[in-house]
């Protein structure tokens, strides 16, 4: 696979990733594996490039006002605790079972974001900070024992609460570096940071960086309804194809 074709895939998956919310690792795992790289090569890859493509999306974000400073805190503090524990205790447990089951609640959130947002109706205000925390512990320890859900539980699970949809991706983003790093920097204590594949990680690296700040533009300027509708669509095509592919 050469340099271009990953740089191109890291475009595409930075772009998407960073305006609605989710996606880098799900659309990033299927688009190398498309080129014919090994699953796991794969994985190890996103997630080292991940973690530094996140720290552009978070500042593009925090710039276009697209963050809420306290509902992140009660996110992360959790969410660090459980990203550790999720790669200690999971990292060589096989979830062939788990996965399935989390895609399917997904579909069903995606499926509730649209009927939401065309109804135009707020479930609730936003969350409390128990309701945070506890939101941010769950969707840390997904993201790393499943391989993703940091973006896809989180995102919804805030416009569910009422959250704007800018406000809900913004968030989301701008906590994701934390967690990223805090898993990889984890995983690579227990499995070798020699085994990251850094040679793709790159300019998966360099391309995610690329559209990054176009993106968190567009997610401050597109109408609520829209931006809602695009989070949903994507939500449900991303775990509709996770569960054929």
């Amino acid at each position: 696979m050469s340099f271009v074709a990953i740089l191109l895939a890291g475009i595409f998956c930075g772009f998407v990733d960073s305006c609605l919310g989710m996606g880098y690792g799900v659309t990033a795992t299927s688009v190398l594996m498309t080129f014919g790289v090994a699953p796991a090569i794969a994985s190890a890859s996103i997630h080292a490039s991940e973690s530094v493509v996140d720290i552009a999306s978070a500042l593009s974000h925090y710039k276009n006002g697209n963050v809420d400073l306290r509902l992140s805190r009660h996110l992360l503090i959790p969410g660090v605790a459980a990203s550790i524990l999720g790669a200690v205790f999971l990292s060589n447990l096989s979830l062939a079972t788990a996965k399935p089951m989390v895609r399917i609640v997904l579909i069903l959130l995606g499926l509730l974001i649209i009927h939401q947002t065309y109804n135009g109706r707020k479930t609730r205000e936003g969350l409390n900070e128990g309701q945070a925390m506890a939101l941010g512990f769950v969707a840390a320890f997904v993201d790393v024992a499943v391989g993703g859900g940091w973006g896809p539980i989180g995102t919804p699970a805030l416009i569910l609460s009422g959250e704007e949809p800018r406000k809900a991706v913004g968030v989301i983003e701008f906590t994701e570096p934390i967690i990223s790093l805090t898993a990889v920097i984890t995983f690579g204590f227990l499995l070798g940071f020699e085994n990251f594949m850094w040679g793709l990680a790159l300019p998966m690296i360099i391309g995610g960086m690329i559209l990054t700040p176009v993106a968190s533009y567009l997610t401050r300027r597109l109408p609520r309804k829209i931006l809602g509708l695009a989070i949903g669509v994507w939500l449900i095509a991303l775990n509709l194809w996770g569960l054929i592919a």
